[in-house]
């Protein structure tokens, strides 16, 4: 056998094995994706808060006259016999400006007026208003509040019978009171309040006297 002939015999295996196609590498094993991020939590904003206040309310209140030693009801007071109290209208205006986001300062006029029937169709109204600088505090800054303050009262009676000559009373007073703001429309809210005031008015007659009064209203803050 030719040295040509043996080089071609030994050099088909080798062609051959060549053309064995060799296995593909394993495919590429990818990380898997990081979970997804947790939303951004973002505070909700605060109410804004106005630089000044107003408040206006209604409710019912009664009290008390101070003569003494001596306490009358207030729709029964400077009345004549058979008098019957029908119960106190309370009324509140406040107007002020905000020192603090906390704190509130301003003037107040809170009244209380009482009406009633005489036995033989006479009628006769008291009426206590005092004229207050008062502070309000918010604890919260929103919401519940306290108020406090102090000035002038007057107490007017109208003759309850023909004949008889209406009086009238000026002195101090003393005032505190609690409530709530409920946001409607911020800086807009409505209110609930209660206040209590003890008035000191130093006649002979007429010590002083002391009243109560829940109100709803509406208030600017």
């Amino acid at each position: 056998m030719s040295p040509i002939a043996l080089a071609l015999l030994l050099a088909t295996p080798l062609a051959a094995a060549a053309q064995v196609p060799a296995p593909y590498p394993p495919p590429y094993r990818y990380p898997p994706p990081p979970p997804p991020r947790p939303p951004a939590y973002v505070a909700p904003r605060a109410p804004p808060l106005s630089p000044f206040y107003f408040n206006l309310g209604l409710g019912y209140g009664n009290g008390g006259i101070y003569q003494g030693s001596y306490w009358t009801p207030l729709s029964g007071w400077y009345a004549s016999p058979g008098y019957g109290g029908a119960g106190g209208l309370a009324y509140h205006v406040e107007a002020g400006a905000r020192l603090m986001p906390q704190l509130l300062l301003g003037f107040d006029l809170t009244g209380l007026s009482t009406f009633g029937n005489g036995p033989y169709g006479g009628s006769a109204g008291v009426t206590l208003i005092g004229y207050d600088a008062v502070l309000t505090l918010f604890p919260f800054v929103h919401g519940f509040f306290l108020r406090g303050g102090a000035g002038l009262s007057t107490l007017t009676s109208a003759a309850p019978v023909p004949g008889l000559v209406g009086v009238s009373y000026l002195g101090s007073n003393v005032l505190l009171g609690a409530g709530w703001a409920f946001p409607v429309a911020p800086p807009l809210h409505f209110t609930l309040g209660l206040d209590w005031a003890r008035q000191f008015f130093g006649a002979v007659d007429v010590t002083g006297s002391s009243i109560w009064m829940m109100r709803a209203g509406f208030g600017w803050y």
